[in-house]
């Protein structure tokens, strides 16, 4: 009985420990766990700071970029709208050539002469018979009055547009453009062949009204022969072209009667070389 007990007892304490080494084994695998999931963790720690100053690095270049975005974005504003400025001086001379002519059409309708304006061409047109008559370049009395309104119109309008003495810019209120280039008075023709003295041939006759056109102006409104362009050149001219400018096409007699005219041509300066070089260099700036 005694060597049961024993038997018994060893066998208990082996079970006992056992028992304990599984637990001191359990133990020392949780801390191995433990150790390692502290270690990963450290790990990841590391990670995500060395990521996280990485993408503070990224921001700060990209905020850097983008205020060097921001100023050229800005410059470009700049240049465009410096572009935009030098393009409508350079453009807007036609606006204000329409402006003249709508001017002078109105000016001319209030005293009772009737006048067709082509803006486009920059024209004030004149019927011939209003001025002459057929085949003849001796004014009439009527075209006579008739130049007279017109050249105290241009008087008053056309120093506005091109160089001028003060004194003569009254009705100008401080608005002066000098976009003028040239004023030319010219003489059509229709195409009926003319063999009629004095005139040798149709030049003759549209250079002869022309001539005479002009010269009634100028007697009238003194103030015309003041007028300068930017070169400090005479403003007006004169120029005759037979038949070869018609507005209408055909040989009815109402295309004939259109064809004979008087013209004033508003010949707008083209841009200097300071602008044009301005332009060039805008446009370089820009596209750089």
């Amino acid at each position: 009985m005694a060597d049961s007990w024993a038997r018994g007892e060893v066998s208990d304490e082996t079970s006992f420990i056992s028992l304990n080494d599984m637990m001191l084994g359990l133990i020392f695998l949780f801390i191995i766990i433990l150790m390692a999931f502290a270690l990963n963790y450290r790990t990841a720690e590391h990670s995500a700071e060395r990521t996280l100053d990485e993408l503070k690095q990224e921001r700060d270049l990209l905020q850097v970029e983008r205020d060097r975005l921001a100023v050229q974005r800005d410059m470009l504003e700049g240049q465009r709208d410096m572009l935009s400025s030098l393009t409508t001086r350079l453009v807007d001379k036609d606006g204000l050539r329409t402006l003249l002519l709508n001017e002078l059409q109105r000016d001319l309708a209030a005293r009772g002469i009737d006048v067709v304006i082509d803006p486009e061409k920059g024209i004030l047109r004149l019927p011939v018979d209003l001025l002459f008559p057929s085949g003849s370049a001796e004014l009439t009395q009527r075209g006579s009055e008739a130049l007279g309104v017109l050249a105290a119109v241009l008087d008053a309008r056309l120093p506005c547009y091109a160089q001028a003495p003060d004194e003569m810019r009254g009705i100008c209120e401080g608005h002066v453009e000098p976009i003028l280039e040239t004023v030319l008075v010219e003489g059509h023709t229709d195409s009926v062949p003319l063999n009629r003295a004095p005139f040798e041939d149709n030049w003759d006759l549209s250079a002869a009204r022309g001539v005479n056109t002009f010269k009634a102006l100028v007697d009238v409104g003194s103030g015309l022969e003041r007028l300068r362009n930017e070169r400090n050149e005479a403003l007006l001219g004169v120029a005759g072209y037979e038949a070869r400018r018609p507005v209408a096409i055909g040989d009815s007699a109402a295309a004939r009667e259109l064809n004979r005219r008087i013209d004033l041509r508003f010949i707008v300066s083209a841009p200097d070389a300071e602008e044009l070089r301005e332009l060039r260099r805008r446009i370089d700036g820009i596209s750089g």
